[in-house]
């Protein structure tokens, strides 16, 4: 018998199959390469996307430009589960993917907006944030489609998130800030932090301080957004609020985050 994976599946876990079993699960859209298998020679769950021996399946390197370039009359009306958008991440070409699988994988915050994308009719890749299909008003235009199915694919999270308030002590190996958190996961926070400077894709070191029940904690965290706002600005300046993702934190912390934010969902 060959190696065996289980998948995730509404918090639980089905299996084991065969790498070819859940390739055809992929393929029968039972399951996307956006959800999680685990791999017991590491102990661990991966995306299927970031695994390596899936994402050997799914890998393709498109051209840079191609010859001739369809007009749309030509390529035809595109629609939002057409699989025709190709992404970069880490030097690795991914493909295709439908323009809701590339949502949603925004919205799980497995790309993110300074990640690369590219589509036939493109002459070259850019970045997400450039791409004017994937702006955050074409992406409230898909959620609200009368399309059936789309309201429970957009917007689904792996994991929940609740309001939360904690002081903050940031630091990126030269500087340290102060900070506040406003929301926290188990895979993440969104924070505000005293410095308007820093970009998505840095690595930070955070220091979480007691707050709401959440015993202090240390993470280190990748932001994956940025966003001015300015009614929460002290002074009339434009106050700044960062996604992170958490790359590094214990586990025990992880479980004590679950808790609180399944308790305040209660």
């Amino acid at each position: 018998m060959g190696k065996q994976y289980y998948l995730s599946n509404n918090g639980t876990h089905i299996g084991p199959y065969s790498l070819e079993v859940v390739l055809q699960k992929i393929e029968s859209h039972e399951h996307q390469w956006t959800d999680y298998v685990y791999d017991e020679t590491i102990g661990d769950w991966v995306m299927l996307m970031e695994h390596p021996e899936f994402s050997a399946k799914v890998s393709t390197k498109p051209a840079a430009r191609p010859d001739a370039v369809p007009s749309k009359q030509e390529a035809g009306a595109e629609t939002m589960k057409d699989k025709e958008w190709f992404i970069l991440k880490e030097g690795n070409n991914y493909g295709p993917f439908s323009p809701v699988e590339v949502v949603q994988m925004l919205q799980e915050k497995t790309l993110f907006e300074y990640d690369y994308i590219w589509h036939s009719r493109m002459a070259n890749w850019s970045r997400v944030a450039e791409v004017e299909e994937f702006s955050p008003d074409k992406i409230r235009a898909m959620k609200q489609s009368s399309d059936t199915g789309l309201a429970e694919i957009f917007f689904r999270r792996r994991h929940a998130r609740a309001a939360y308030g904690a002081s903050l002590i940031v630091h990126n190996n030269k500087t340290v800030f102060r900070g506040q958190a406003l929301e926290i996961s188990a895979g993440g926070a969104g924070v505000m932090i005293d410095n308007p400077n820093l970009q998505p894709g840095q690595s930070l070191f955070l220091h979480f301080q007691p707050g709401d029940g959440v015993p202090p904690f240390n993470a280190v965290c990748q932001i994956v957004s940025k966003q001015f706002i300015k009614d929460l600005a002290p002074r009339g300046t434009d106050a700044v609020r960062y996604g992170v993702k958490f790359t590094t934190v214990s586990q025990s912390v992880r479980e004590s985050i679950k808790n609180f934010t399944t308790a305040k969902a209660a």
